[in-house]
């Protein structure tokens, strides 16, 4: 036959060592520059890929979406668009910090302030700088042709510049501000953590088993009554100044002859010990409302005490554990918080940075950790005799997603960008936008916008963008928007815009006020929604680039980041641009490791797919997971069952392929293109354009899973029934036979190229 064969069809080979020598061939003879070069760039096809962390080796998640990141990007440009494909790495953040932290043997932030900030910086940067080699070997053999050699960095200074840029175009639109409110914190790493990082789906809740007391609130001017609730969190009882009763449910007064309790009447049945006393009285929770009650513990501020220490009404006590009725505590709870600020209460801040309780603080647990109190607050309750009931509890409990520290609710002061303000331009953007599968931008994305909190920007870290906002002592703000602008105004050279440099920077205002900068970084879900400016370096430069291909034409990535990237994304162009960063958006699902839980380099819940993609081949891997169910959005465990029977697809076509090259070998067949009228070869022609038709229909609408499913039919046909119905023609050295089968897989090679590009090659 004409042309070169990539494969050694003499000698028996794997998947795998066939798919070497192709990667061989493309890396010397440069097909993937060559493949950019031949289409014009004026035919654009933009795509944006989301960052990895630079963290560890790749999963098969990882490798899930960037397979998709190759079909969708070849396809296109075999229909000759020019399709620009640099990687990214996210380099900053806590996964990178607790690293750093473990290898330098550092528990908190205060080691890391003892050790000094400007070198934690500096081994950050060391850990970054080495520790990218280890995925080169899995994104060129799983076949993903994209420069990595060129790739953008969220630590370079030109991104970082952008980045600058973007938060100062959103700050000078109003829509930054410094606010309290209660946010997940972790207490290890002392910072805010995203609530989106830490889901259900994540892997970040685990089942723990927690104290659950029942505690007796002494009412005001009312004798030897009490109203009663249930917490599984003692530790907040000391920042107790609320108690909430909900009006719409049914509360009653019972008495043993001496004491007097509140309750919900629903809830007795839950308290044997209570189920003998008597009823008094029947309240609404109205009844409840403005009651005044002694506080249960030393305060540690001076009390409003117009306002606190009362029973205010909300919708969120319920009947269906505790009492009906809930402690309130402003500082340790989004409900708490929300119903502190509706009422003015105060706000007592109990614990420091590192979950300690405040050393000044009038208890004996002063200085312990705040779980460690639990024990010491119960007795101190029991001595007042305000302990009703002492149980355990186990329920699922949010940790962090980095360090796996048990996170809690706490009010911080933070740089929030004003969701509500934007939320109509939010759901209007995404109307623009197509979802595949589409349920999830017209149901979850929609949800995530209409729900959304305003959006903690800041992080109390090091290792990161710092926040270019920079302050007076008379609280006069400065936000530059540039390296050129802080230059202007400090007088001083910037070659690094990280932490300490750059918080050694002082500006002066038109007045000579020296303003310094604020300690905090950004959130690196700004950094990575901030990503079609920061590789661009827009808009500094390549104006006409990022401006030609915005919004992309394509993004893909799992279920989870509808709440992370493609979130941030979204919120960010909305802001800049008036209009959606994405055009296209492929949401896969979740893909789940050992024990059923989402695969995650922190977890190291999966085995190494080096040894998968050398025991089948990475094209049954692509072929495996772009026809799976999870790229329709669903979760689904990895399955090596499945695998096998994607591996024996491939088997089939490549031994269909040899079945040519062996006959065509023996009777020295040259192809002439010519066409036979016989019905078996007119059905197998018929039937490789339905192939083709059905292939490029759903790789239009970036169907990856249907476009995938239609290969494993058509090889089994053209198996099964053209090959094994025309042994006798191939033996006997049929030309029409031989032509039709020599046409039927170049078709199909050119067709598969995208899905299957080692094969494709191979066979063409």
């Amino acid at each position: 036959m004409s042309g070169e064969n990539h494969f050694d069809n003499s000698k028996k080979q794997t998947l795998f060592e066939k798919e070497e020598e192709i990667l061989r061939f493309w890396k010397e003879n440069k097909i993937f520059e060559k493949s950019l070069a031949k289409n014009p760039k004026s035919k654009l096809f933009s795509f944006y890929d989301g960052p990895p962390f630079i963290t560890g080796k790749p999963h098969y998640g990882n490798l899930l979406s960037s397979i998709a990141k190759d079909v969708v990007p070849r396809y296109q440009t075999m229909k000759g668009r020019y399709v620009p494909r640099v990687w990214g790495w996210d380099v900053h953040g806590l996964p990178i910090e607790n690293k750093v932290e473990k290898e330098l043997g550092l528990k908190n932030k205060k080691d890391i302030e003892a050790l000094g900030v400007g070198k934690f910086i500096e081994e950050a940067r060391k850990y970054v700088n080495v520790n990218t080699e280890e995925w080169r070997w899995y994104v060129d053999h799983i076949g993903r042709w994209v420069d990595m050699d060129n790739a953008y960095r969220t630590d370079q200074l030109k991104y970082m510049e952008s980045v600058i840029w973007a938060f100062k175009q959103i700050y000078d639109k109003g829509l930054i501000y410094k606010g309290r409110k209660v946010f997940l914190y972790c207490t290890r790493c002392a910072t805010v953590v995203s609530k989106f990082e830490t889901t259900m789906e994540a892997g970040n809740y685990k089942d723990v088993e927690d104290p659950a007391i029942t505690v007796a609130f002494r009412l005001k001017g009312e004798e030897n009554t009490y109203a009663l609730a249930m917490t599984t969190t003692p530790w907040t009882l000391p920042a107790n100044n609320g108690v909430a009763a909900n009006p719409k449910i049914e509360y009653v007064k019972i008495t043993d002859g001496d004491k007097n309790y509140i309750l919900a009447k629903a809830a007795l049945v839950r308290y044997k010990e209570l189920q003998s006393w008597k009823e008094v009285e029947t309240l609404n929770g109205k009844d409840l409302a403005g009651k005044s009650y002694e506080p249960l513990l030393t305060p540690n501020i001076t009390p409003d005490l117009s306002k606190d220490y009362k029973i205010y009404l909300g919708d969120f006590p319920t009947t269906e554990e505790g009492t009906g009725l809930v402690h309130i505590a402003p500082a340790f709870g989004e409900d708490d918080f929300n119903l502190g600020q509706e009422n003015n209460l105060t706000v007592p801040m109990i614990l420091d940075e590192d979950g300690k309780y405040l050393e000044n603080s009038p208890w004996p647990w002063a200085g312990k950790f705040y779980k460690s109190a639990d024990p010491d607050i119960t007795e101190a309750l029991r001595e007042k005799g305000l302990l009703v009931k002492e149980d355990k509890i186990t329920h699922s409990y949010p940790h962090c997603y980095r360090c796996a520290t048990p996170l809690i609710y706490m009010s911080q002061e933070s740089w929030l960008c004003d969701i509500e303000k934007i939320r109509k331009d939010l759901l209007k953007t995404n109307r623009k936008i197509n979802w595949i599968p589409a349920h999830f931008g017209e149901k979850r994305f929609i949800y995530n916008v209409e729900t959304a909190p305003d959006w903690s920007i800041s992080r109390t870290r090091y290792w990161g963008i710092p926040i270019p906002i920079w302050q007076t002592e008379d609280g006069e703000i400065i936000v530059p928007g540039s390296i050129e602008e802080i230059e202007k105004l400090s007088g001083q050279k910037v070659t690094d815009l990280h932490r300490p440099y750059i918080d050694e920077i002082v500006l002066k205002t038109a007045d000579g006020k020296e303003a310094h900068r604020v300690k905090e970084v950004l959130d690196v879900w700004f950094e990575s929604g901030a990503m079609p400016y920061g590789q661009d370096h827009y808009p500094f430069e390549n104006k006409e680039k990022f401006e030609g291909g915005f919004p992309t034409d394509f993004i893909i990535e799992h279920v989870g980041q509808l709440r992370g990237w493609f979130y941030s994304l979204h919120v960010i162009a909305t802001i800049l641009k008036g209009k959606p960063a994405f055009k296209n958006a492929v949401v896969s699902g979740t893909l789940a490791g050992t024990a059923g839980r989402k695969m995650s380099k922190s977890f190291g819940n999966f085995p190494d797919p080096k040894v998968t993609i050398e025991k089948y081949g990475a094209e049954t891997l692509r072929f495996y997971l772009m026809a799976n169910k999870i790229m329709l959005g669903e979760d689904a465990s990895f399955s090596e069952e499945e695998l096998k029977e994607a591996y024996n697809v491939l088997n089939i076509l490549h031994n269909s392929h040899k079945y040519l090259t062996t006959y065509a070998d023996l009777h020295k067949f040259t192809p002439t293109g010519t066409e036979s009228n016989n019905a078996l070869y007119r059905w197998i022609t018929v039937r490789t354009e339905l192939f083709v038709r059905n292939y490029r229909e759903s790789l239009d609408k970036f169907d990856l899973v249907n476009s995938s499913r239609e290969v494993r039919p058509f090889v089994e046909d053209l198996s099964t029934w053209y090959i094994r119905r025309s042994r006798d023609r191939f033996a006997s050295g049929d030309k029409n036979a031989l032509e039709t089968l020599h046409a039927v897989l170049i078709k199909f090679a050119k067709a598969v190229a995208p899905l299957l590009p080692f094969s494709a090659d191979a066979i063409y």
